[in-house]
């Protein structure tokens, strides 16, 4: 797996190393971090420490699908909060349930780097359409 961060591509990266670039996440210099595998899947994060957000994308082809990750109970879109998440790369809109922290995106992230796959309990707000191309 590689990790590419606002700074650096970290080629075969283990785990120590992906937790070591996570908590440098402030948001400003180090605002985001991706993990990709070799079939293009990928998790990505952004934010800083108490409040980020992250997305996962599965890349089966000939297809995709994109999806913000989010903890507690979906809601209707009438009852939806969103929150704007600061971030060096511009504000990035999110539900408040999607606002994670580095716990959330180490579990999220460690999860993914053992088993490519993301924790059964969250949330995927499918978000695919956002990212076709037009």
């Amino acid at each position: 797996m590689d990790l590419k961060t606002q700074k650096a591509e970290l080629k075969s990266i283990n785990w120590d190393g992906i937790k070591s670039e996570l908590n440098k996440l402030d948001g400003i210099e180090n605002g985001y971090l991706t993990l990709e595998n070799d079939n293009g899947d990928y998790i990505q994060c952004a934010g800083n420490k108490s409040m980020l957000t992250v997305e996962y994308r599965l890349n089966s082809k000939p297809n995709f699908k994109h999806y913000v990750l989010g903890k507690g109970k979906d809601k209707s879109p009438m009852k939806v909060s969103w929150i704007a998440l600061q971030n060096n790369v511009g504000p990035i809109m999110v539900h408040k349930e999607e606002v994670l922290n580095l716990k959330d995106a180490e579990l999220i992230f460690k999860e993914f780097y053992e088993n490519q796959t993301i924790p059964t309990e969250l949330n995927k707000r499918n978000v695919t359409k956002l990212h076709l191309e037009k």
